[in-house]
């Protein structure tokens, strides 16, 4: 009797020791397509420093969402692509359910072909709120963006941890 004790303690123990640990984040793929707009942002002498941008897009994991978001540009110095922009900044994506994934990423914008401009931006996930917080992950984009009306199309393809 003693030993039939002895063994469901110890099973209980290691259930209720099991059910404890954190719940392992999963690698899963990732896409991303939206529209959205840019407001541009000009220092005094009429250069290209920034924009706030807000799209509505559909991506696995989050459905319909909303993204809003500061990008950074500064001169890229490149003698052979003149007028080249770095691009660095920052955003949250916000699911229909109210959670949120966090942004971060760094890109060049090309040279404009007459009004059309394009960055491909690398993405990374550095948290959230809800099912996203703690997630990680990686995305390559394509942003496609009319430097007169700062409308662009967005689409993201990658991998996310959460």
């Amino acid at each position: 009797m003693k030993r039939i004790l002895n063994s469901t303690v110890i099973a209980l123990v290691a259930f209720l020791l099991i059910g404890t640990l954190p719940v392992m984040a999963i690698e899963r793929p990732f896409a991303l397509n939206g529209n959205g707009v840019a407001t541009f942002i000009f220092d005094g002498a009429g250069n290209l420093v920034g924009a706030d941008v807000t799209s509505s897009s559909t991506a696995t994991h989050l459905g319909l969402c909303t993204t809003v978001g500061r990008v950074n540009y500064t001169p890229a110095n490149d003698p052979n692509h003149p007028g080249r922009l770095l691009s660095s900044g920052s955003g949250t994506i916000t699911a229909a359910d109210g959670d949120k994934l966090l942004i971060e990423f760094d890109g060049v914008l090309d040279p404009p072909q007459g009004i059309t401009g394009m960055d491909k931006p690398h993405f990374r996930f550095v948290g959230g709120t809800g099912r996203f917080a703690g997630a990680q992950g990686a995305a390559e984009a394509v942003v496609v963006v009319n430097l007169l009306t700062g409308a662009f199309e967005l689409t993201m393809v990658g991998n996310i941890d959460y």
